[in-house]
């Protein structure tokens, strides 16, 4: 049995990523897995992706990577555009936009948003009716992704983007997103104090088999020291900082 973490998010910011990284080795995880959304809202874009370049074995792109690379349609997105290297935009640009594979005869993908587009969420805010289609769509082989047609669906398919963490189980499948790294939407206030908190993903099983076997998943959620991204982002030039620090202050995912 192996252990991997799935992390997502992270969105330019050292401080919680670091965070993270800390509480994922102290569990003893030699694996870590990214969905993508590197950069943009936090303050050190192009330090967070050597970070995770250091520490990930697998990375995928999101929205966030690809519009920063090149869609940049607000001061904000050229901010992050100009404060990382080409090295690291041409990183980006190339990461894929799924991975698949084997644990404990669990066929499980990796993708950020959904099999349509980067930029396109299943939003299950609201649990209605269709909800289960959302869901279903996740588990296609989509031109979108490039995915053979002939191979198999995937048994799991675990997403990020949202930042609130999410299970969905419809008989066989299973759908998991391990919410943020740096802007999750959960927020604890105790004795007065205000905890911002990351979360991410542990799974375990035998990687790389096609075998069945145990699979066993939990999400950690921990607080890190958001008020020293906060710092960083006052301290930093980037434009339309406020809302980054709203966002992170509140807990609300604030669309741009």
């Amino acid at each position: 049995m192996e252990k991997i973490a799935i992390i997502s998010d992270i969105h330019g910011s050292c401080v919680a990523c670091e965070k993270v990284i800390e509480s994922i080795r102290k569990r003893g995880i030699k694996k870590i897995f990214c969905l993508g959304d590197l950069v943009a809202k936090g303050s050190q874009p192009n330090d967070t992706i050597e970070l995770i370049k250091k520490n990930c074995d697998i990375v995928i792109k999101g929205n966030c990577d690809d519009l920063i690379v090149k869609n940049c349609t607000t001061k904000e997105h050229f901010w992050n555009h100009n404060n990382i290297s080409k090295e690291n935009l041409k990183y980006l640009e190339n990461l894929p936009l799924y991975y698949d594979f084997y644990m404990s005869g669990l066929k499980i993908r990796l993708i950020h948003a959904s099999t349509d587009s980067l930029y396109k969420s299943i939003e299950y805010y609201n649990i209605d009716s269709k909800l289960k289609d959302k869901i279903d769509k996740l588990f296609e082989n989509s031109s979108y992704l490039g995915c053979d047609f002939k191979s198999s669906t995937p048994d799991i398919v675990i997403f990020g983007h949202i930042h609130s963490p999410f299970v969905y189980r419809d008989g066989t499948k299973i759908a998991i997103n391990p919410g943020s790294v740096s802007n999750g939407c959960d927020i604890i206030e105790k004795s007065g104090k205000k905890y911002v908190l990351s979360s991410y993903l542990i799974i375990e099983g035998d990687f790389n088999s096609k075998n069945s076997g145990n699979f066993e998943f939990e999400i950690v959620k921990l607080p890190y020291d958001y008020e020293k991204e906060i710092l960083n982002l006052k301290n930093s030039d980037m434009p339309n900082k406020e809302m980054a620090i709203e966002e992170l202050e509140s807990g609300i995912y604030i669309r741009r």
